[in-house]
């Protein structure tokens, strides 16, 4: 199958993007390419990490990015915000040793 179509979103790491790229490039409004702390791309467009943090451990920061932005997105139905959201905790979880929770000052709302 060479179609995503019934998906809203997939979200890829560089690695991830680079191995399915043709797939990918098919689908541009689809497809979220998380690259660390150059943010992520989408359409596109580079969505810069907003407060850019020392990587200590990525361990669990795709799985937060896509709660985080699959969250922010059912509430607000806004890409842009969603993902920077989404940006915004990620950088937050990085700085820390393994996998860790996101600081309570993140608000949905």
């Amino acid at each position: 199958m060479d179609t995503i179509q019934p998906i809203d979103f997939v979200k890829l790491n560089t690695t991830e993007y680079l191995n399915n790229k043709e797939l990918a490039d098919k689908n541009p409004e689809k497809v979220l390419i998380t690259r660390g702390e150059r943010g992520v791309d989408y359409n596109g467009i580079n969505y810069p990490s907003p407060n850019p943090q020392e990587t200590i451990d990525v361990s669990g920061a795709g799985d937060t990015f896509t709660a985080s932005f699959a969250l922010k997105y059912y509430l607000t139905k806004n890409i842009e915000t969603s993902i920077n959201f989404a940006n915004e905790v990620c950088a937050n979880v990085v700085n820390k040793k393994g996998v860790s929770l996101p600081d309570k000052k993140f608000k949905l709302g």
